[in-house]
């Protein structure tokens, strides 16, 4: 085991993991402009995200 993932390891057993996934989300031009710009927008009710995968949000172990 390296350093890295020793230290991952240590981290994922200080916190109960918090999920997130990484998202692919189909948007207007003015919706990926203020992403590109400032990071959070808001989409439409009902939007269809498809997940990429889930990771936790602290540690980012998947």
């Amino acid at each position: 085991m390296n350093v890295e993932s020793a230290s991952r390891s240590a981290k994922a057993t200080e916190h109960p993991p918090t999920w997130v996934v990484a998202a692919r989300i189909v948007v207007n031009d003015a919706a990926a402009c203020v992403a590109d710009l400032h990071g959070p927008f808001r989409t439409k009710t009902e939007q269809r995200i498809d997940a990429l995968f889930a990771y936790c949000r602290a540690c980012r172990l998947a």
